[in-house]
């Protein structure tokens, strides 16, 4: 189920990649066969005003494995160093689309989104893409606004 969305493009070529995980967080690849109901729930809260798909756990492992673009190691998770707690994850496609990026509440502009993108952008060109592309709702400000400061343009509203 798509969106209308803006859609926002950034090179592979110069990507940020000093922007890792920091002392508070790492970033390691979800475990759907444990993971899965948390990193959806982080999704689901995140998307509670309508900004995403809404989707229960299960339904969301099956929808995005049986994707012929996905890969598990584009599916991550940012987690406190401390508590082992989620508090981030993000999914991309092969094709370097961002499908989904969720932070939760309590970590916003600590780093945490930037460095999840960081690390998807560098998986990606590692696999020798050029490009990342996400979509965001367009009346949605504070993504676009994250989005753009990582060097992301906007390219067109698509259905």
């Amino acid at each position: 189920m798509g969106f209308a969305g803006l859609r926002l493009v950034r090179s592979l070529d110069d990507f940020p990649l000093s922007l890792k995980a920091g002392p508070d967080f790492v970033i390691r690849p979800l475990d759907f066969d444990t993971e899965t109901g948390a990193a959806r729930a982080l999704l689901n809260h995140a998307y509670r005003g309508g900004e995403g798909e809404r989707l229960e756990a299960e339904e969301w492992r099956q929808s995005i494995q049986s994707d012929a673009e996905f890969d598990p190691e584009l599916c991550l998770l940012a987690l406190d160093r401390r508590s082992e707690t989620l508090v981030g994850v993000i999914q991309a496609w092969s094709t370097g689309f961002i499908k989904d990026l969720a932070v939760d509440d309590a970590w916003r502009t600590q780093g945490v989104g930037a460095a999840l993108v960081a690390e998807i952008g560098e998986r990606l060109a590692a696999r020798g893409l050029d490009e990342i592309s996400l979509k965001v709702v367009p009346g949605n400000l504070g993504a676009i606004a994250f989005y753009e400061a990582l060097g992301f343009e906007r390219s067109q509203v698509q259905g």
